[in-house]
């Protein structure tokens, strides 16, 4: 598993070498505002791959919390209704 792993490694890392020699051309970058003049292609995409990847895990962490939340209370609930039932079955059982 070991060997597997620095094997796939090593192939991502290539494939980011290939990558960067290939897009070395600069390019020019306006954003709101702001300028970026010269700037290699490959550091554009790699900027707009982990700003994405930060805004996806964001909005990830963001949902896990309310997950959470709604778990608490859920083992609230839980924990309540096991307690009535407790009581419900020490109640004594009278005819009329």
């Amino acid at each position: 598993m070991n060997a597997l792993r620095i094997i796939l490694t090593v192939v991502i890392l290539a494939v980011l070498g290939l990558f960067v020699v290939y897009n070395t051309q600069s390019v020019n970058v306006s954003y709101l505002g702001i300028k970026f003049e010269n700037m290699p292609l490959w550091l554009v995409v790699f900027i707009s791959v982990f700003i994405g990847i930060f805004i996806g895990w964001f909005f990830m962490f963001v949902d896990e919390l309310s997950i959470k939340r709604e778990l608490k209370r859920k083992d609230k609930e839980i924990k309540s209704l096991k307690e009535e039932i407790a009581q419900l079955r020490q109640l004594t059982i009278t005819k009329e």
